[in-house]
Parts: structure tokens; sequence; C-alpha cells
């Protein structure tokens, strides 16, 4: 039997974002913003009520992955731009008894909004491809005044996160791109000091748009093996099928295969948990294993 400490059930809030990344899949088609959850308080409640009474009963995914604890990470688009309902489905999905953690780009994540969510965060997660202006702009890591999540603010943000919860965990995600693979961020990783670094690769669902080689992705991941120690690899072929996501309105997607898009399930507030995930394919040996996947060598890419 496969054993992992928690299972991770990624809920996109929301396809509304501030930023303009050009490798960006977070859009669902039939999705339009009006329909999306959070617009209903109610709406958000049954989701997560319905969560709770699947994943922490017996299910078909705890006879396999025999998890210990269940955790919502909320995801977007960009989550923090719900504001009070943002907040509100944190508290409630805590007090439900899910661990949580949100991944955000870090530029809504104001000193106000910080001392509202991290006592209730277990995990910070941030977004972070670059620590150059210019790569930010190519990149499309930037808002509409072209400001961005500089290295000063991303350091301010992961700061204020450790005072008001020191026993919560700091994530790093960088996805490699064809503007920043070549790009060394090692001194801004040792000033965020992370508890984890996950370093993707771009992934082709709607079109190769930003896509690296192997052997590109593979330079950028021997360049900073300082901190292998932290560092989380997922190239292609560990994202396929190994997520368990949910989009704006409540519909469990799976990632098929490159510039092929997305398939959906029917809303879990219409048919249940256990309905919609059998309208996915969802690989549990691979969604665990990306926990256990060893860096990439120079050497063995292509």
């Amino acid at each position: 039997m496969t054993t992992i400490n928690e299972i991770v059930i990624n809920f996109h809030m929301t396809e509304e974002c501030n930023y303009r990344c050009g490798y960006c899949y977070a859009t669902w088609e039939g999705n339009h913003s009006k329909a999306e959850l959070h617009h209903s308080f109610g709406d958000i409640e049954s989701l997560l009520l319905k969560l709770a009474d699947y994943f922490f009963a017996e299910n078909s995914l705890y006879h396999i992955l025999n998890y210990t604890s269940v955790r919502i990470n909320f995801a977007g688009g960009e989550p923090v731009m719900l504001g009070k309902r943002f907040v509100d489905a944190i508290l409630l999905a805590k007090s439900l008894g899910f661990r949580t953690s949100i991944i955000s780009n870090g530029h809504l994540l104001s000193d106000k909004m910080m001392k509202r969510i991290a006592p209730h965060l277990d995990m910070l997660g941030l977004s972070v491809d670059t620590a150059d202006y210019l790569l930010a702009q190519s990149i499309g890591r930037v808002d509409r005044k072209n400001a961005w999540l500089s290295p000063v603010r991303a350091t301010e943000i992961v700061k204020a996160y450790r005072l008001a919860n020191a026993n919560g965990t700091v994530k790093i995600n960088t996805v490699v791109n064809a503007f920043n693979w070549r790009e060394d961020i090692s001194s801004l990783i040792s000033q965020l000091r992370p508890d984890k670094w996950k370093i993707l690769r771009v992934l082709p669902v709607y079109s190769t748009n930003l896509t690296v080689s192997e052997r590109q992705y593979a330079s950028y991941i021997k360049r900073h093996d300082a901190f292998s120690n932290i560092v989380t690899v997922e190239n292609n072929a560990d994202m396929w099928q190994s997520y368990l996501m949910l989009n704006p309105q409540g519909r469990f997607y799976q990632n098929t295969d490159t510039c092929n898009g997305l398939v959906q399930s029917p809303s879990v507030l219409d048919v249940g948990v256990g309905a919609a995930l059998e309208h996915i394919d969802f690989n549990a040996d691979t969604f665990a294993k990306r926990y256990n996947t060893a860096p990439l060598k120079v050497s063995e890419a292509s």
C-alpha cells in the first residue's frame, strides 16, 4: 500500500488574475465569472462540507494512499483578489478540520491581509519565477501598471507570515520557462529561506507557448543544486493526471495530453465528490511519487 502524509485538493477559486503569465493554463472552457462558487458563501460551504464528508471518511483514495490528513490549497487565478470571500473560505476550511494553504502571486498580500490569514494557514505558497523585473515583464508576471512582486516585497511577505505563524511552512513555486531558464535566483532563495521549493517545467496544456527543452530545464535544476535538500522537481510527466483539482465552479478537472486542454467533471454540488471523481483520470501512484521526485541530472537530459 502507498502511504503519504496528506492528500491535497487544489481549489482554484477564481479564474480572475491581476497578472497575465504567458504559460497560464488556469482557464476552464465553459467557466463564467458569474458562475464561480465564491459569489455565494452557501455554495462554498456546501462544497467544503461535501469534500470533508468524503475525504475524512473511508473512500477509494484513502484505501490506495492511506493518507493521514487532508489539505485544501486555495489557488486561482489569484485567490487573494476575492478579498473577504477568500478569507471566509480559509476560515471555514480550517474549522472543518482541513489543513490549509494558498498559492499566490503575492501581489495583494498586504500587511492587513497577512494578519487576517497567516494564523490560519498551514502553508504559504508564493509563485516566484524570477528576481529580475525585465524577465517578469516578459513572462507576464506584472499587473496593468507593470508592478510586480519584487524580491524585497517577497521577503517582507515571508517574514510577516513567519511572525504570525511560527509553525507554518513556506513554499516557493517556480515555473521554468523560455524566459527564465538561464537565470540564477540562488540569492533570492537564500533570502526567502523556504521550507520547500517546487521547480516546475512549463506544462503545455493548451499550447507550447514558453516551453523549454529537457536540457534547458535540467540545467536550471543543476544551477540551483545547492538547494537540493528543499527542491521538488516536477517535469511534465510528473504533472499529468497527478493533481486533484477543482475549478471555480466546483468541477474536478484533469490535464489530458500536450495541447489537448482539460477534462472536467460535473459539479460536486450536483453529483457529489465520489461521482465527480469518476469523470476524471487521477493517477494516485503518480500523485504519491511527486513527493519523492529525484532531481534531474544534465547528463540524463536529451
